[in-house]
């Protein structure tokens, strides 16, 4: 019985530390903040400076993983270069399509009009790759060790459940956050989750994740999480909040919760993943 209890409760270990890895190898990033020319910046241009040298800053920690607990490698961790422009790119495709779906839904209801927007080919340009970089960090952090962990010990499920709630609490920090916006974020995680697993790679999520982002923000002109960005159209909310999204996004809105729970459901029935190998310590 004592044995099996600790088999269960080795993954939040397993995380613990991981954490405290990431922690402890970003603390050089941090110290960058404080710099001045640095601390000064915006927080759009502050990310695009620190974002990717917290990337290093993550490999370092899967890094220090493989030692700590063993037998692993980093490509263990849904790493994959195989295909990775192609599904990049098509996951883009498909994040972009969900979230004009959503998008769609809420201006067919009545609760956003658009109007034109006003942005730069080189602020265009430039959010590209800045949400590129958002995903590639997020995922880096929420679908490498983090799922892997889980979907080695616990049913795909579970795995797949808590991995996404992570994922929401992550952003709860975010302005306009609310409840509604919780469960949003956390379907699009275990959304980004089922692909992961079944693809055994994340490259599918990176470019949802960008997808859905880019096309929120960039060219529809909501807030994106409760952040604001420059885009094509000027999303402009009406109604109550839970319906439209309010200053959150469409993120915070009860028809990107019907999509996303629909979607999940269906690529729940046609997905079959296969339980990952179980990892001793």
């Amino acid at each position: 019985m004592r044995k099996q209890l600790l088999y269960y409760l080795m993954p939040i270990v397993k995380l613990v530390v991981f954490i405290i890895c990431v922690i402890v190898c970003s603390l050089p990033v941090g110290a960058l903040q404080w710099i001045p020319g640095i601390k000064d910046l915006d927080e759009v241009y502050t990310m695009i400076i620190t974002e990717p040298l917290l990337m290093i800053s993550i490999f370092a920690a899967l890094f220090f993983m493989t030692k700590i607990y063993k037998p692993t490698t980093i490509s263990s961790f849904f790493l994959s270069k195989k295909n990775a422009f192609k599904e990049v790119l098509s996951g883009t495709l498909m994040g972009m399509i969900i979230l004009l779906v959503c998008g769609g839904l809420l201006l067919l209801q009545g609760f956003v009009v658009f109007s034109p927007g006003k942005i730069s080919l080189a602020f265009f340009l430039f959010y590209i790759l800045y949400f590129l970089i958002v995903a590639v960090f997020e995922e880096l952090f929420s679908r490498t060790y983090q799922l892997f962990v889980l979907a080695e010990t616990y049913p795909i499920a579970i795995a797949v459940v808590v991995n996404g709630l992570i994922f929401g609490l992550l952003h709860s920090l975010n302005p306009g956050f609310t409840a509604l916006a919780l469960i949003n974020i956390s379907l699009a995680g275990m959304l980004f989750s089922l692909f992961t697993l079944y693809h055994r790679s994340i490259n599918w999520a990176i470019g949802m994740h960008l997808g859905w982002n880019f096309t929120q923000g960039i060219l529809l002109g909501y807030k994106v999480s409760g952040s604001d960005t420059p885009g094509v159209l000027v999303a402009k909310p009406i109604g109550e909040n839970y319906f439209s999204g309010g200053t959150f996004g469409v993120e915070g809105s009860l028809s990107c919760t019907l999509v996303l729970i629909l979607l999940i459901i269906y690529l729940a029935f046609k997905f079959t993943i296969k339980p990952l190998k179980q990892h001793v310590l």
